[in-house]
């Protein structure tokens, strides 16, 4: 029997178990959507940020993945499944993209757009080196 190892944060078993299943489905690092979750949200389900318009723990915009929020059956974005449902297809998407890992965070925290032009500066966000040493420090 092997015994799963959380990490020491709070949030419970039952969603980090859910966390590490959607990781291996996607091949995504869990330590990677723990840090997300930590930058974004300080691990509180009922964050609401960019007046209104962020929500729950990676902090999702609902105007811009209402369509995937329905694809994916996820109807309440401060439920923390629901959440990291559509937050983890977000960032498997990123990834997807053929891009650097340092432009699928930049492009999770502020669109692709953005993601381009900052690549394109040679600049990497204080966001997406947060969550990448994060990331780091949770593993070790």
């Amino acid at each position: 029997i092997v015994e799963t190892e959380y990490y020491d944060v709070p949030l419970s078993h039952a969603l980090q178990d859910y966390i590490f299943k959607l990781c291996e489905e996607r091949d995504i690092e869990p330590a990677l959507v723990i840090a997300i979750i930590e930058r974004e949200s300080k691990y509180e389900a009922s964050t609401v940020g960019d007046s209104g318009d962020s929500l729950g723990l990676m902090q999702i915009q609902p105007k811009w993945h209402s369509e995937r929020m329905t694809r994916l059956g996820a109807k309440d974005l401060l439920n923390p499944f629901d959440n990291v449902l559509v937050g983890i297809d977000i960032l498997d998407e990123l990834l997807d993209s053929g891009n650097s890992l340092e432009w699928a965070l930049m492009a999770y925290n502020g669109g692709n757009a953005y993601a381009y032009r900052l690549i394109n500066e040679g600049v990497i966000s204080e966001y997406a080196t947060t969550v990448i040493n994060t990331s780091i420090t949770l593993i070790k």
